[in-house]
């Protein structure tokens, strides 16, 4: 194949496993990528796709095109990092990835700060629990809270979160307890395995609650008991830690980028900043573990 868009062809069917997925990710209609794939099965006098009762699968001729694909897309989406590394230096843009809680709690007004002492760059500030792909330029640093982190970015490993258990103040008195409940993340099975590990192992569940920050309103709230970060709960008045618990190490935070861009000034001025940032509230982040 000598077009680009026909490797993008091979691309889009293997990942949508049907022509209609393959026409969303590629932005056409269903009709066009019908012809375009009756085009190269004439092309190559032999099918590309097979068809079977879980969708769309890549015949013995497809899956060869579909490695040079592969190759290609790797390919393009180095240029897209080494083109996304000059406009850095130009232009002085600079997109960063930050968990919400951290940037809210730990973050917002210090980048104000950055932002101010360096006017000349353009911070785009990506807050989400969704990891960006650095190999895929969505992001040019990143905050990550993690033990395992993409083992060919570079960067920095600080400390770990620290993690306690906490209720509303006279939540423990003014509710039976029989009556006390867990408020936690969304997960499958009876209970998440860290309850065991509580002063209170035998309480039910209650509430179920996907944003880190809203489990920790809830508890202040008085709806229940959490395992909370130690920084956050740090801000809710009403928070108090549970008697018989402790601070514990989580998982370790880290500044990251694409090793293209380690050589950018901006960036590295960047990493340097969150870094000096974040240790300085190291005690607030490690709940004052060593």
């Amino acid at each position: 194949m000598k077009n680009w868009d026909d490797y993008r062809l091979i691309l889009a069917i293997y990942n949508g496993k049907t022509l209609r997925n393959a026409a969303s990710e590629l932005g056409v209609n269903h009709s066009t990528v019908s012809r375009r794939l009756a085009i190269l099965n004439k092309q190559y006098g032999a099918d590309i796709v097979n068809k079977t009762s879980a969708g769309l699968t890549l015949s013995p001729l497809g899956e060869q095109l579909l490695m040079s694909a592969q190759k290609m897309a790797s390919l393009v989406e180095q240029d897209k990092r080494y083109e996304r590394a000059r406009h850095l230096e130009l232009e002085g843009e600079i997109t960063v990835s930050i968990p919400p809680p951290i940037l809210q709690f730990l973050l917002l007004d210090e980048l104000l700060q950055f932002q101010q002492a360096h006017p000349l760059i353009k911070l785009n500030i990506h807050s989400s629990y969704e990891i960006t792909d650095l190999d895929k330029c969505e992001a040019d640093v990143v905050i990550r809270v993690s033990n395992n982190p993409d083992e060919h970015l570079v960067g920095y490993s600080l400390f770990s979160v620290a993690t306690q258990y906490y209720a509303a103040k006279g939540y423990l008195e003014n509710t039976p307890e029989e009556a006390y409940q867990w408020i936690t993340n969304t997960f499958s099975g009876d209970k998440p395995e860290w309850v065991a590990n509580t002063p209170f192992p035998e309480a039910k569940i209650g509430q179920c609650i996907t944003d880190l920050t809203l489990r920790h309103q809830a508890a202040n709230a008085g709806h229940g008991m959490i395992r909370g970060a130690c920084y956050i709960a740090h801000y809710f008045e009403n928070l108090t830690p549970i008697p018989g618990s402790q601070p514990e190490p989580f998982q370790n935070i880290w500044v990251l980028s694409h090793p293209s861009l380690k050589q950018i000034d901006r960036i590295q001025a960047l990493k340097t900043f969150l870094v000096s940032t974040l240790k300085s509230k190291k005690h607030l982040i490690t709940g004052g573990l060593e």
